[in-house]
Order: structure tokens, then C-alpha cells, then sequence
């Protein structure tokens, strides 16, 4: 219907009306007083009738304007408000593709020599971003204590990575790190005082089957024919128990840092600093450097590629979400191991490995859930503590 008002001073008004449908109704009032018929009477009608069109006229155009981007809208908005769920699944992918790009590399590289090609890139991507923040190093001696405990952690998570990856495939690698999640509660109550709850040793407990499944100890396993040659990998099972050992320091020191305040990208830079001192040491010490072909370039660069790009993300992702919930996707890394394993490598895990990769990643999401970590506590069997700045 179309609203209609009347005054004295102007008994002609013009109301226009966008239907539905979009049309528009043009109605005038017929209300006169005495003495308004004439020629000035028809005129001033024909006027107000040719303005309320125009104005219709643009009215219609302008709101059907607004109303074509609605669905585009409505779609980039939900985009928006899942940003940290769709950056916090970047991260395990691009993990799961370095871990699959050392241990192709681990195969004709030394394990040390690998982490020095591609950990640079890290660290030169980090030093860019220090300078551009405009970070100050820190003045605190007690701060650099901690950062080094936390360099020192890192460095030996990514060493021990590229030295497990040659006893066992990468999938039970990267699976057996995941403990971390689970350790992380105990070294947290043994350094920091934080309290252990009954469902801290439930969930390990899960977790230690978890590595006996896939460690396949011959005394309570008979290893059939169709497993792969490296049945019983124990030498890489220590290692890659001792990986997430330093894990699980490296998220305990990074919570006491950013307890007392040191920039993020400043941890980030000093650790990939650090990785980079130490494999570099390592490998020249032992004399086990060689000259790498182009190819083995080109895989060292993508595999640190991947590596600043998951660190960066994950940053990102916890800005934007929880830690809890960007923890939990993390979790997904063992998964894209075990298939780039089974797709590019053509080794398909044995049934036990399933069975431990099931028990480690219930119990590392159970432990998530329970204790919720804080921001600065993000995992992955890298090693990641950057916090929300």
C-alpha cells in the first residue's frame, strides 16, 4: 500500500512505493480546497508526478545495487569469521611435506647436513621480519637463558627428526613425536609447578601403547613376512622418543617466555638461529658434508619453504583461534604423513602402526581438550611456540 499525507499548505503530495515485485506506484492526492482548479493547479500536479518518478526511478536502481552482492556477502563473511580454522590446517600439511622431503633427502644426504640446507631460509625470513618490527633484543640475561634452553630444543627436535626418518618410516616418525602432547603436562609440573591431573597419566598411559604398537617389540610381536625391512626400529623409536622429549621442553620454555613478555619473532629468529649453529657444527664436525646435486637443492629450498610458511600460518592461526582447537588440527599432520608416505614413498604402513597412530592421536586429543594449553603452547613435531603478539 501507498502511504499518503496531506497538508494545508500542499494538498498535492506525490507518495512513491517499491513494491516486491519493484515496480513504482506513483499516487496523487485529490484532496482540494476551493479555488485550487485552474491552469496552475494542473501544472503543479504534472510536476510533482514527474519528480516522485525520477525518484522512484533512482531508488529502484540504487537498491537493487545493494542487494546483488548479498550471496557474495554473506560468503565471504563466513570465510572471514573461520579464518583461524582455515589457517591453522596449513600447518600440518606443509609439516607433513618437509618431513617427506627430509627423508627423501636423508637418503643420499647426511641427516645434519640436511637441516642446514633448508633451516636458513627460516632464519633469513626471520631476521627480515625482526628488522621490520623493529624488535629489540632483549636486556634481561635471564630472558636469553630460557631462549637458549628454547633454541636448544628446537635445534634437537629438527636434528632428531632428520635422524629417525632413516631407521623408520616417515608416518611412525612423526606419529611417536606426537607424544610430546602428553609429556608436555608432567615437564610442565616438574619446571613450571603446574598441577598433573589424574587424566594426564590416563591419556600417557594410551599414548606408551601407542609407541609399543609401532615399535612392534619382537617379544610380544611376531613380525610376519609382508613387513617392511625395518621391523623392529628400535634405534629410531629412541630417537624419535627423544624428539619429542625436546618438544615437549621447547613448549614448556616457550610458555615461561612469553610469560615474561619476549617478542615472539624474536624466539622464532633465536631458535631458527640456533638449528641453524648447531646441525651446521654437527655436520662438519663428523665430516660428512658433500656437495648436493641440483636436484637435492631444490628439495632442501621447498622443504624450507614449507617450513616458514607452516611456522607463519600457525602464527597467524592463533591470532585468529584458540589454542586448543589449532593444537587439535595439528593433529592432522599424522595423518598427511602416513599418506605421502603410502602415495610417494610406496610403503604402506603395517596394521600396528594404524593401531598405535589411533591410540597416540585419541590420547594427544583427549589431554588437548582436557587442559586446554594456553596460546603460547601450540605443537608440531617441529617444534612452533610463537604466541599472539
Amino acid at each position: 500500500m501507498a502511504t499518503t499525507q496531506t497538508t494545508d499548505s500542499d494538498p498535492f503530495r506525490i507518495s512513491c512505493t517499491a513494491t516486491e515485485s519493484g515496480d513504482i506506484r506513483s499516487e496523487a492526492i485529490s484532496k482540494v480546497t476551493v479555488g485550487d482548479v485552474g491552469d496552475g493547479f494542473m501544472e503543479r500536479k504534472k510536476t510533482l508526478e514527474g519528480e516522485s518518478q525520477k525518484e522512484g526511478t533512482l531508488y529502484f536502481f540504487k537498491s537493487s545495487q545493494e542487494t546483488k552482492p548479498t550471496f557474495s556477502c554473506k560468503s565471504f563473511a563466513i570465510l572471514r569469521r573461520r579464518r583461524g580454522l582455515l589457517l591453522a590446517s596449513l600447518p600440518p600439511l606443509l609439516f607433513s611435506v618437509q618431513s617427506l622431503l627430509i627423508d627423501v633427502l636423508t637418503e643420499t644426504l647426511d641427516s645434519f647436513q640436511v637441516v642446514f640446507m633448508h633451516v636458513p631460509i627460516l632464519m633469513i625470513c626471520c631476521t627480515v621480519l625482526v628488522i621490520y618490527k623493529g624488535v629489540r633484543p632483549s636486556r634481561d640475561y635471564k630472558h636469553y637463558l630460557w631462549l637458549l634452553g628454547s633454541g636448544t630444543c628446537q635445534a634437537g627436535n629438527t636434528c632428531f627428526l632428520a635422524l629417525a626418518v632413516t631407521y623408520m618410516a616417515v608416518g611412525d616418525t612423526v606419529t611417536i613425536m606426537y607424544t610430546a602432547l602428553i609429556q608436555v603436562g608432567f615437564y610442565s609440573w616438574l619446571i613450571l609447578k603446574e598441577p598433573v591431573r589424574l587424566f594426564d597419566s590416563v591419556f600417557a598411559i594410551l599414548a606408551f601403547g601407542g609407541v609399543i604398537f609401532i615399535a612392534r617389540p619382537p617379544f610380544i610381536f611376531r613380525i610376519g613376512g609382508g613387513t617392511p625391512s625395518y621391523d623392529i626400529p628400535l634405534p629410531g623409536v629412541i630417537i624419535a622418543l627423544a624428539g619429542s622429549c625436546t618438544i615437549a621442553f621447547f613448549v614448556v620454555f616457550n610458555r615461561k617466555l612469553s610469560k615474561l613478555g619476549v617478542n615472539s619473532f624474536f624466539c622464532l629468529f633465536f631458535n631458527a638461529t640456533s638449528v641453524v649453529l648447531l646441525s651446521g657444527a654437527m655436520s662438519f664436525i663428523l665430516n660428512r658434508w658433500r656437495c648436493p646435486t641440483m636436484q637435492e637443492w631444490l628439495y632442501a629450498l621447498l622443504a624450507g619453504v614449507c617450513y616458514v610458511f607452516a611456522h607463519i600460518t600457525l602464527f597467524y592461526a592463533l591470532k585468529f583461534e584458540i589454542a586448543t582447537l589449532v593444537t587439535v588440527v595439528s593433529t592432522t599432520e599424522i595423518v598427511y604423513a602416513y599418506l605421502w608416505q603410502l602415495i610417494f614413498l610406496r610403503m604402506p604402513p603395517v596394521w600396528t602402526s594404524y593401531v598405535g597412530a589411533i591410540l597416540i592421536f585419541v590420547a594427544g586429543i583427549g589431554i588437548t581438550m582436557k587442559n586446554k594449553p594456553p596460546p603460547s603452547a601450540p605443537l608440531s613435531p617441529e617444534g612452533m611456540g610463537a604466541e599472539s603478539s
